[in-house]
């Protein structure tokens, strides 16, 4: 997720480290624009699917080993025309997701969890403008969303959540800066359990939690001081 080289700049520093043609490459787009509006929650479950989505869409990103041998077999995530998936490992959000899908290979399935709002200063009040009479406010939410790692039996899914729990923490200070957080970390890796929907499936949750700003201000029709009306009889002196 860093910025590629400029190409038109002098790059002759990585030709020694890096065969030609194998250099790293940034394959993921910056997400700023997403929060033109502010943090919501639909929006979170989007990024995280495509930030999973990019990272095991080549197995040379995935470090756990038995984790590449698998995605190399059953292959990569390969997306169809509805956007789900058609083939390889499974990423979707869980509000789209139905038992058949599963298949017995391995996948991660996101869950939104509980949003909470988080006041800065009393009243959420922050700059007032005794002129205009604008005034900002500001204030966090907290939110969480849970990542699902199933596969076909316990140890392959705690490999998977590996995986995910790794990825997430080394890209951390990169997806903070992009989403303009003010925290993002995966915060708990739960116990291996059984999933009912599926037979001899399992799965081990991941929990994400994050801090986004809200802000926004309020601006009245008129400014303060054309609410003050003077008569001509007022300001004569008796």
């Amino acid at each position: 997720m860093t910025d590629c080289p400029n190409p038109e700049q002098d790059n002759s520093e990585f030709d020694d480290q890096f065969p030609p043609g194998t250099g790293p490459e940034n394959k993921i787009e910056k997400v700023s624009a997403l929060c033109s509006y502010g943090m919501r929650p639909h929006v979170m479950t989007g990024f995280l699917r495509q930030l999973l989505i990019g990272h095991f869409s080549d197995p040379q990103n995935i470090q756990e080993p038995r984790i590449r041998r698998h995605i190399e077999e059953i292959g990569t995530w390969q997306p169809s025309q509805n956007g789900l998936n058609s083939g390889g490992i499974l990423i979707e959000s869980i509000t789209r997701w139905v038992p058949n899908m599963a298949d017995k290979r391995p996948a991660v399935l996101i869950k939104r969890g509980d949003w909470q709002w988080v006041s800065r200063v009393i009243g959420d009040r922050s700059v007032e403008n005794l002129y205009t009479g604008e005034t900002e406010y500001t204030g966090f939410w907290e939110g969480s969303h849970t990542l699902f790692c199933l596969a076909a039996n316990g140890a392959e899914a705690e490999f998977l959540s590996t995986e995910v729990v790794k990825f997430l923490i080394l890209f951390s200070p990169t997806i903070r800066e992009q989403l303009d957080l003010f925290k993002f970390m995966p915060s708990r890796v739960g116990g291996v359990g059984e999933v009912q929907e599926v037979i001899q499936g399992y799965a081990v949750p991941i929990t994400v939690t994050y801090m986004a700003e809200e802000a926004w201000s309020l601006q009245p029709y008129v400014p303060r001081l054309k609410r003050v009306v003077f008569k001509a009889s007022d300001l004569l002196s008796g």
